[in-house]
């Protein structure tokens, strides 16, 4: 039970931290590329504006995390307008706890933000801080410098308020006292099992069994109706062609972004850092860096930043924005290999070692593939509006999607039959298998509406053949018919033997003699605990789900998984004690109970705040 307890204040804590929006992880899914204009204001909380562009980013980050918790699922099914609703209820708690915790004046200090920064594994490379790394992952999920600096501080003062609330709970003896009850109970109890295999085994059908069966369940075995349907699929990758996009748009299109471009410098740093240094210990550090002294081995020696001080005091490459001005600036002043004098920031004071120079640069070659993507994406946008539109046009009324087909230059293909829960590939898309069955389709024999599947997806269908449903002979389903009636046999069959064993042990008998009486395997539990392993886990379960006995013993019966059936005797019940829990266990328990209690009260919190809120959709 602890550790079930533990268990679940991870998956409560893992929820509170959804809910309250935390550090969303870049996932690179190429939000950047997002349509719509990023200014337009999605809602309003208490006059806060929150963008369509960073509805739009929550939305992506919700279906990366979705596809990445289930490996081969289809991402058209993903639609973004039933994602929206829960996303949007998520970014409005997390801007009304941002509010809440400017109104309580917390705040950030820019060291611990670009410590964040410099020391996240996102944006390292081989262990050290890699400045174009940081902007391509900033450029994917479309963040400035500045505004990610921002998210980021928004997200760790609204981790400082829940911190807050959660902070001031408590748990008293007496809660502890009864959870402990609870969760250390022990309990005695016997219980026989009979199995449903041998009586499954025993039993013979004869044909007049089978047939009455078969004629008494009919509708269990007919068909589903079926379709085969030919549909024509347009999307981006069907109109890609070579000769769209020229090696001279290529060029143009790289001379135009050359125009536009500021190819910042980076520089590689390495720091010694002294968080409250004597004058003395300046001097010293100093005297042996002219002296001529490794900047490394200075650095694992004296810097108080543990993180950076085993690599030597590496930072890795700023362009100029990662870190406090006073550091930036005395970099800026320095030669290669050169080191600074004592530098003052909010965090101590640094050295500072210049280590290396590397100026961004921007090749033809580097960028060629990306620009020939992005125009043959441009130009076959263009194509895929006129298309939609023709086929729009073209297909309703239809005789025939073949020489719509023709027409609009794709591809008409044919589908294998699937029914109303759909088939594989696109017509296992709910939205497909919808208007395949739809009456426009199949009683009027009208084409469909062209179906937006998402992702710039879209798909025309016409019924081809449709299959009515038949009745199934019975030489088809034999095998399930037998299959069927056997475990409906051996269920009744085990159902009244239950019952005889139930009331003769009801009526005074021991589990041990009736289990003894017809060679059926039993069972003791004594003082078994809710994680003992003497018992099975399955009865363990049912029985401490019984009621605790007044004055005689609870007996009942209850089906297993496998189908087996179990006749058990609860006899006693120990309350936990909290005296006899280790301290580990102990506090365990009220870990959990704290965990639980806080979020609680987080949740509440928000509530009322969302009660209050002026929020404008």
């Amino acid at each position: 039970m602890l550790d079930s307890f533990r268990t679940n204040m991870k998956g409560f804590a893992l929820g509170i931290t959804i809910v309250i929006g935390a550090i969303f992880v870049l996932s690179g899914t190429g939000t950047a590329l997002l349509s719509g204009s990023g200014a337009d204001a999605a809602l309003v909380v208490n006059g806060a504006t929150i963008t369509e562009l960073e509805v739009a980013r929550a939305i992506s980050s919700q279906k990366q995390r979705i596809l990445n918790e289930n490996a081969g699922l289809d991402a058209s099914l993903l639609d973004d307008e039933l994602i929206r609703p829960s996303v949007v209820e998520q970014l409005i708690g997390r801007e009304l706890l941002s509010q809440a915790s400017q109104r309580q004046r917390m705040s950030m200090s820019e060291q611990t933000i670009n410590e964040y920064i410099v020391n996240n594994e996102a944006f390292q490379s081989d262990g050290s801080f890699d400045q174009d790394r940081y902007r391509f992952a900033l450029q994917q999920q479309g963040y400035t410098s500045a505004s990610f600096k921002e998210m980021l501080v928004n997200d760790m003062t609204v981790q400082q308020l829940v911190t807050g609330i959660t902070g001031t709970g408590f748990v008293t003896e007496l809660e502890l006292s009864a959870l402990a009850a609870v969760t250390e109970q022990k309990r005695d109890f016997y219980y026989l099992t009979l199995p449903v295999a041998p009586i499954e085994a025993s039993i013979v059908l004869t044909e007049e069994q089978i047939t009455q069966y078969y004629q008494e369940n009919l509708s269990s075995y007919e068909t589903e109706a079926q379709v085969i349907v030919d549909y024509i699929e347009l999307s981006p990758a069907k109109l890609a062609d070579s000769a769209l996009v020229s090696s001279n748009q290529i060029l143009a299109r790289f001379e135009e972004e050359l125009t536009t471009l500021d190819l910042a410098e980076s520089r590689q740093v390495a720091h010694i850092l002294l968080e409250d240094p004597s004058d003395d210990l300046i001097a010293e550090i100093q005297g042996k860096i002219v002296a001529g002294g490794l900047f490394g081995e200075l650095a694992r020696e004296y810097s108080d930043d543990f993180a950076s001080a085993e690599t030597g005091g590496d930072l890795g490459y700023t362009s100029g924005d990662t870190f406090p001005e006073a550091f930036e600036t005395a970099l800026a002043a320095l030669e290669l290999g050169e080191v600074s004098s004592p530098v003052t920031t909010d965090a101590g004071v640094h050295f500072l070692k210049l280590m290396d120079i590397q100026q961004d640069t921007y090749v033809l070659a580097d960028e060629s593939s990306r620009i020939e993507r992005e125009l043959m994406r441009e130009a076959t946008t263009d194509q895929l509006i006129a298309k939609v539109e023709l086929l729009k046009e073209l297909s309703y009324n239809a005789e025939s999607l073949k020489e719509v087909s023709e027409d609009v230059g794709l591809e008409l293909k044919t589908s294998e039959a699937f029914s109303r829960s759909g088939g594989q590939g696109i017509t296992g898309l709910a939205k497909v298998s919808s208007a395949a069955f739809s009456s426009e389709v199949v009683d009027d024999k009208y084409a469909s509406e062209v179906i937006d599947l998402g992702d710039d997806r879209y798909v025309v269908l016409k019924l081809n053949q449709f299959i009515s449903e038949r009745q199934k002979e019975l030489s088809e389903v034999r095998s399930s018919v037998v299959s069927a009636l056997t475990a409906s046999e051996s269920a009744r069959m085990l159902a009244e033997k239950g019952a005889v064993l139930l009331a003769e042990i009801v009526a005074g008998s021991s589990v041990e003699r009736v289990a003894k009486d017809r060679g059926l395997a039993w069972q003791v539990g004594n003082s078994v605990n809710r994680r003992g392993t003497d018992v099975n886990a399955e009865v363990r379960s049912r029985v401490f789900a019984f009621p605790i006995p007044a004055s005689e013993s609870v007996i009942d019966g209850f089906y297993m998984s496998n189908g087996d059936y179990v006749v058990a005797e609860l006899t006693k019940v120990v309350s936990g004690d909290l005296g006899a829990l280790g301290k580990e266990a102990r506090g365990s328990l009220a870990a959990a109970t704290l965990s639980i209690k806080a979020g609680r009260d987080v949740l509440a919190y928000q509530e009322t705040l969302r009660e209050k809120a002026d929020v404008v959709q």
